[in-house]
């Protein structure tokens, strides 16, 4: 029968506090594996496995290769048997290697060298890049020269002027989109070359030649066949989510998958474990700090002793330190082998949270994962599902020509999704990225852009830009008056109906002094505050087959005549 292991007694199991190990003649060398990891935003709980056979008595088991960098204060021990097995204490102890592993040192160089030939083929990129910045620079210099004064002796064709400013929106648009995508992988290839780095240099250091071992102290009732089982935290090590989803568009269907990628350089790679993804933060705490009253007196100058008042040491700079935190200090500073350190509240406050259904949200990966410790990228399916979508159209003519497919998406009423970035394919295609900006909860619906579809058109046409300055008696009146109009032209090209949210806006005036009147639209706008946005106009349109709509809008803005105004 197997039993679990007991402080004093036997039944459950019990986390063993490090306290001082009593001294024994057997100690038994026990090799351990990493069989159990559970990952937070920014650190890991991970669980190591021993499995050994003792005889009767009070035995020490060793438990080494525990890398350097954990939390020492977050050690829990717990075991399982098939005799009744007491677990008296364990102590942490520094033991040092002669050498770093040659090995592990030429893969790392390797990779780093493989990052940096990546850097560099990202700089020759940018320098392209650049070149196309200029030439477009020159291009808009030129049309800003050589226009005006062809207009002496030719009036050019509104079609020449059209395909002048297409050409140079598209190739601005285009040059930012580019800036932007390189701009990301250059912070990634930066990212990893800092922590392969970084594992480098904790290799060639005196931190690469040392080791963690553990002392864990029992009192065996017979020979015994033990597991026993190493919790503890360690930093260094964050996930993310990242989703796939593969819209198609003939049944209004998304198939959405979703991932977790998962980066560690803890210096020991994690094979085959049983892999938890959380959002809890353990580090912050489980308890909300508690706010003390505000007092307000006059300032004086205070002169310290140094002598010890109310339990703290004061410095002769005012700054006071408890007779706990300077014993720490002082401690954190002595040579190996450090004293034992007490875990067990540590270690509740992190599994209380990591285990809270109501305050994260919890991932448990199905079967066995490997999870590098070269900082690389580890990607891990978490679940794919299945969900309701509506297609529609998205314009703002104003600051894009192109209409924008989008699609409403149903969340599934189980799921709740995090926010992070979405891959998108269209009917098999990739079609770009796309993001879930914030967390959706089960049952509710979001958004996500599809790219642009030539198959619907829109146009923005100034009619009216016209100031009127009116003179009574030769005298120019004191208000300003500048009326505009537009027009805006959408066209279906498909086959099919399309909705379309068409965007647009009027000036809102934020001065006493400047008013915005007789706004007017040949087709009365569904929300004049799109999302609370003043002066953000949104229409909702149905059109059919080779259906073509206009929408006019004009307005005209009155102000001081001497007033110059900012956004106009």
């Amino acid at each position: 029968m197997k039993r679990r292991f007991w402080g004093v007694g036997t039944g459950l199991a019990l986390a063993a506090a490090l306290s001082v190990s009593p001294v024994f003649a057997d100690v038994i060398d026990a090799a351990s594996v990493i069989t159990q990891a559970i990952v937070y935003p920014s650190s890991a709980r991970i669980t190591r496995t021993a499995r050994i056979t003792v005889p009767q008595g009070l035995q020490t088991v060793r438990l080494g290769d525990l890398k350097p960098g954990f939390d020492e204060n977050s050690i829990a021990v717990t075991g399982r048997g098939d005799v009744s097995v007491k677990i008296l204490g364990a102590g942490l102890q520094t033991e040092f290697l002669k050498e770093a592993p040659d090995e592990r040192v030429r893969s790392l160089e390797a990779k780093i060298l493989a990052v940096d030939d990546a850097l560099a083929a990202l700089q020759h990129e940018a320098l392209a890049l650049e070149q196309k910045k200029l030439f477009l620079d020159s291009v808009r210099v030129f049309a800003g020269t050589q226009l005006p004064r062809d207009m002496v002796t030719k009036v050019p064709s509104a079609e020449e002027l059209r395909a002048t400013m297409a050409f140079l929106e598209e190739g601005i648009r285009s040059y930012g989109d580019a800036s932007q995508a390189l701009a990301i992988r250059q912070r990634d290839k930066d990212q990893e070359r800092q922590a392969l780095q970084n594992e480098l240099n904790q290799l060639r250091s005196g931190s690469g030649r040392q080791q963690r071992v553990l002392d864990v102290s029992l009192d065996c009732a017979g020979p015994a066949a033990l597991v026993l089982d190493v919790s503890y935290t360690v930093p260094q090590v964050s996930w993310y989510p990242l989703y796939d989803a593969r819209v198609e568009s003939a049944n209004g269907k998304v198939v959405l998958g979703a991932f977790a990628v998962v980066r560690q350089t803890t210096g020991e790679d994690w094979r085959d474990v049983a892999l938890t993804l959380s959002t809890a933060k353990p580090a912050v705490g489980g308890r909300m700090p508690e706010i003390a009253p505000w007092y307000l007196r006059p300032y004086e100058s205070r002169t310290y002793s140094g002598m010890e008042t109310d339990g703290m040491v004061s410095s002769r700079r005012g700054t006071g330190l408890s007779k706990a935190m300077l014993n720490m200090a002082v401690a954190a500073g002595e040579a190996a082998p450090s004293a034992p350190l007490p875990v067990e509240r540590a270690v509740e406050v992190s599994y209380a949270q990591a285990q809270s259904s109501a305050t994260a949200v919890v991932y448990k990966v199905a079967g066995p994962a490997t999870v590098k410790s070269d900082g690389s990228d580890t990607r891990v399916p978490l679940m794919a599902e299945t969900l309701d979508a509506v297609f529609e159209y998205a314009a703002t003519p104003k600051l894009s020509t192109y209409a924008y497919l989008k699609t409403r998406v149903a969340n599934n009423p189980e799921n709740q999704l995090l926010a992070g970035r979405v891959n998108v394919f269209l009917d098999g295609t990739y079609v770009g990225n796309a993001a879930i900006s914030k967390t959706v909860a089960p049952a509710e619906t979001f958004d996500l852009y599809l790219g642009v579809d030539e198959g619907v058109s829109v146009r923005r046409q100034l009619l009216e830009h016209k100031t009127d300055d009116t003179l009574i008696g030769n005298i120019p009146s004191s208000t300003r008056k500048t009326s505009f109009s537009y027009k805006i032209t959408i066209e279906n090209y498909k086959k099919r109906a399309v909705t379309v949210n068409l965007f647009d806006q009027v000036p809102v005036a934020q001065d006493d002094k400047i008013k915005v009147v007789k706004v007017q639209t040949t087709i009365k706008p569904d929300t004049e505050k799109y999302k609370d946005l003043e002066g953000v106009y949104m229409w909702a349109l149905v059109l059919a087959p080779g259906d073509k709509k206009d929408i006019t809008i004009s307005y005209v803005v009155e102000a001081p005549r001497d007033m110059n105004i900012e956004g106009l």
